[in-house]
């Protein structure tokens, strides 16, 4: 029910502007409000997908690998994608250079063999990125439980790996 004002005001808006001048201010406020609240809507859109867009600059993200948990430029996992790793040969301590993890373990200086098995039995030196060749940070994330490094990754291009493995 409408208070006695405010109907005499419509009766007088509808009196000055008729009743199809009335429909029209109302659905022009309408309209008004709708425009509004799509604005809003479009303005906190934007807000949110903002940040997941590329731009056009050098940092045109992807994910790498589930397994990795990170957003870099490039990945891999598992033990037959392990990056290059230089080790202290056992025999006379010279740096050895073992290119990837299935190849044998020859020092250059003494001519000692090693399976590529024994990897975990000699002392890593460092992993060298497959994609820049920058030494790579690495690390165990469980000690106790494995011999060899489980995650590396590269300071200057992002390039990351992961040792996939089962807990």
């Amino acid at each position: 029910m409408l208070s006695p004002a405010l109907r005499h005001a419509v009766a007088d808006d509808a009196d000055a502007r008729g009743f199809g001048g009335m429909l029209t201010a109302a659905g022009s406020r309408s309209i008004a409000a709708l425009r509004w609240v799509a604005a809003m809507l479009r303005r906190l859109a934007e807000r949110v997908i903002a940040p997941l867009r590329a731009g056009d600059g050098p940092n045109k993200f992807r994910l790498s690998s589930v397994e990795t948990h990170t957003t870099t430029i490039d990945g891999d996992t598992g033990w037959a994608y392990r990056p290059p790793a230089t080790l202290r040969c056992p025999a006379c301590a010279t740096e050895i250079l073992q290119a990837d993890s299935r190849s044998v373990i020859d020092c250059p200086t003494c001519r000692i063999e090693l399976p590529p098995e024994r990897f975990g039995d000699l002392n890593l030196l460092g992993l060298t990125c497959p994609i820049c060749r920058t030494p790579m940070q690495h690390g165990q994330r469980h000690p106790e439980a494995f011999d060899v490094p489980e995650w590396a990754n590269c300071p200057n291009c992002q390039y990351h790996w992961e040792y996939k493995h089962f807990y």
